[in-house]
């Protein structure tokens, strides 16, 4: 018992220490105001460990304890699965902007690479136009369904992609079409 309430009150200090370290200074929230978190969430846990303790002199402490770490542990998971996923989130939109660029500067014929170029931010204009109306409709409108339907819509275009950027090369004129680590496929006329 007194082994597991050390590693329960390490973890917590590490997590509080590493929590308003990340709210200070990754997110940028002024101290009083995390501060004011810490205090609410405190004054919760008093609450809370309060009903817990009743239900302990009730149930059994050595029961009702190991049900809280296990609430403990899930929200532990929770938290982490969260991280990891705003984690792969950002590479992947690390690697979409980084492709997008390479992919609309290659496909760019040489004497018009503006035009092109303004078409395809026009194409990224007209998603943030319409974007946040979609995502209302679906999302807010439809609620858990059209949360699986923007899921659905993100994984097909994303699977598309590569056959759209693939066709795209194929129609292009004989110039050269080259993406950084390949070689050139057609050599350029003049």
């Amino acid at each position: 018992m007194a082994a597991s309430n050390f590693v329960y009150t390490v973890g917590s200090g590490l997590y509080l220490t590493a929590g308003v370290l990340y709210f200070t200074q990754a997110v940028h929230l002024p101290a009083p105001q995390v501060g004011l978190g810490l205090g609410i969430a405190g004054l919760l846990s008093l609450a809370v460990g309060i009903a817990v303790g009743h239900l302990a002199d009730r149930r059994g402490a050595r029961g009702v304890y190991a049900a809280t770490l296990v609430v403990q542990a899930l929200a532990t998971a929770a938290a982490t699965l969260l991280l990891a996923g705003v984690a792969v989130h950002t590479i992947g939109e690390l690697w979409h902007a980084a492709a997008g660029f390479e992919v609309s500067f290659a496909l760019a014929p040489e004497r018009a690479t503006g035009q092109y170029l303004g078409v395809f931010g026009l194409g990224a204009g007209l998603a943030e136009a319409a974007g946040p109306a979609l995502i209302i409709f679906l999302c807010v409108t439809w609620g858990r369904p059209g949360w699986y339907v923007m899921g659905a819509l993100f994984a097909l275009t994303g699977l598309a992609a590569p056959f759209v950027v693939r066709w795209a090369e194929r129609q292009r004129p004989a110039e050269k079409v080259q993406f950084d680590g390949e070689k050139a496929r057609s050599t350029a006329t003049a």
